[in-house]
């Protein structure tokens, strides 16, 4: 018979097995990136039968250069896109991937905190992106409510 101490254990085991290691401490893992550009060249052969070490050293410079931009504007991410985006223990991890991830988290966090926030214009009139109506109701569809962490609370496609 399972005691309820047993599946609790067992719960807490999993879970933090899911937790991102980010979450955990706040500097950027490292991967092996010899590694994945190695599977990722031999996919690469595999796939267009062309044996080439072009595809490997272009691969490991891809990889150090977003390691290093990551590296440099580390402090520039916000912890969410640092927990989703950042997942060493996925299949292959690559530092280029992250690096779009982080980057287009940021920014898109950035803008919604940017439109959520009242502007005006020369004419003290709210701030309108675009009007792509012609009638009476100009309104942008989809409607997103977004939560202060840039989390979607609900969508209401028009």
């Amino acid at each position: 018979m399972v005691t309820r101490s047993t599946i609790a254990l067992a719960s807490a085991i999993i879970l933090s097995a899911t937790v991102p290691s980010v979450a955990k401490d706040s500097s950027l893992p490292s991967i092996d990136i010899e590694k994945t550009c190695r599977e990722s060249s031999s996919a690469l052969i595999d796939l267009t039968g062309a044996d080439t070490k072009d595809a490997f050293n272009t691969c490991m410079n891809d990889e150090q250069t977003a390691r290093e931009q990551i590296v440099k504007n580390w402090a520039t991410y916000p912890a969410l896109a640092k927990a989703q985006c950042v997942q060493p223990k996925e299949y292959l991890p690559g530092y280029v991937e992250w690096q779009a991830c982080l980057d287009m988290t940021r920014d898109v966090l950035n803008l919604r905190k940017e439109e959520a926030a009242p502007q005006t214009t020369g004419s003290g009139a709210s701030r309108k992106s675009s009007n792509r109506g012609a009638g009476s109701e100009a309104r942008e569809c989809p409607i997103v409510k977004t939560a202060e962490d840039g989390s979607i609370d609900w969508v209401i496609n028009c």
